[in-house]
């Protein structure tokens, strides 16, 4: 069993006959939250002290509390977006350097004299 299979059984089918033993009551309130908030808020001040010791008594709750639905509700949640980081320009050079090195058939050591020297110049 899933937890798919749960939240099913709880907004669709309304059967209320899962075996409880791989229910987390934790997650299930979670994904209830998405798709009506103002049911598991109040939910949530009751949940921590008499519903999650009891999975069975939860389930039941959750079964009695939410509709009968057609099917289970699409959710739509924010991904939050990762910043990428930036490579210092160290890295960037060596690269360069790596480049050249292999174009120039010269080592590394080489070109970078040669750019100081091309520096020295103009």
């Amino acid at each position: 069993m899933t937890i798919f299979d749960y939240l099913k059984d709880i907004l669709v089918d309304k059967k209320g006959d899962l075996v409880l033993d791989e229910y987390v009551p934790f997650l299930t309130s979670r994904w209830l939250s998405f798709i009506n908030p103002t049911v598991a808020e109040t939910l949530n001040h009751f949940n921590s002290k008499v519903l999650l010791e009891n999975k069975e008594l939860h389930y039941k709750t959750m079964l009695a509390l939410f509709p009968k639905t057609a099917s289970i509700p699409k959710i739509i949640y924010f991904k939050k977006i990762k910043e990428q980081k930036e490579k210092p320009e160290e890295d960037i050079n060596l690269t360069k350097l790596d480049v050249m090195s292999s174009n120039l058939e010269l080592s590394k050591r080489e070109i970078i004299e040669l750019q100081n020297n091309l520096n020295e110049l103009a």
